[in-house]
C-alpha cells in the first residue's frame, strides 16, 4: 500500500489539539510552531497560544480569524499541522498556507500529500491563488512548493515567496 495514500486533513479539536501540541512538544522545535512568546521552549504562553490559535481556527476560512487549521495525519499517526489564511488584502481570492511536521514525519512525502490536500480544500472554498512563505536557507520547503507548482521568488526580507495560481 502507498504511504501517500493514508495521508488526510483532519479537523482540530480539543483531542486532536492536545495530539498536536504532544507531537509539537516531542518532536518539533517550539519556534517551528508557535511565535516566540514568554521566552525559550514551550512556557505557559506558547501553550497558551497553541491552543487559542487552533479554537478560532476552527471556525474556518468564513469564520472571524478567516483560517483554517487541520492536523495532518499519515496512516492513523499524527504528523503535523497545516493551515490556510484568508487574504483580505489581495485583489483576487487567495490564502496563505504554512505547515510544520514532527521531525520523525519529514522527508517521507507527507508534506507533499497535505499541501495537496490543502490546495483541493482551497479549490473547493473558490481560492484562485495560495501563497507561502520560507526562509531561504530552507531548500526542503522550496521544493515541496516547486513540485506543487508554485512560483518561488526572493523577498527584499530574505524569504521565498512562492505563489500556487488555482
Amino acid at each position: 500500500m502507498n504511504p501517500l495514500a493514508e495521508v488526510s486533513l483532519v479537523d482540530v479539536d480539543k483531542a486532536v489539539a492536545d495530539q498536536l501540541l504532544a507531537l509539537a512538544k516531542c518532536d518539533a522545535s517550539p519556534d517551528e510552531v508557535a511565535p516566540p512568546l514568554g521566552g525559550p521552549g514551550w512556557n505557559l504562553e506558547r501553550t497558551a497560544w497553541f491552543f487559542s490559535y487552533h479554537s478560532a481556527a476552527a471556525a474556518g476560512l468564513d469564520g472571524p480569524a478567516a483560517e483554517k487549521s487541520w492536523a495532518v495525519f499519515s496512516g492513523h499517526d499524527i504528523a503535523g499541522s497545516i493551515r490556510l489564511k484568508r487574504d483580505s488584502a489581495a485583489l483576487i481570492a487567495t490564502a496563505e498556507t504554512g505547515i510544520w511536521l514532527g521531525r520523525s514525519f519529514r522527508s517521507r512525502g507527507i508534506g507533499g500529500a497535505a499541501l495537496g490536500l490543502v490546495l483541493a480544500e482551497a479549490r473547493r472554498a473558490g481560492l484562485k491563488r495560495v501563497t507561502a512563505r520560507t526562509l531561504a536557507g530552507n531548500s526542503s520547503a522550496q521544493r515541496l512548493l516547486a513540485a506543487a507548482g508554485a512560483a518561488l521568488r526572493h523577498d527584499a526580507d530574505g524569504t521565498i515567496v512562492a505563489v500556487v495560481d488555482l
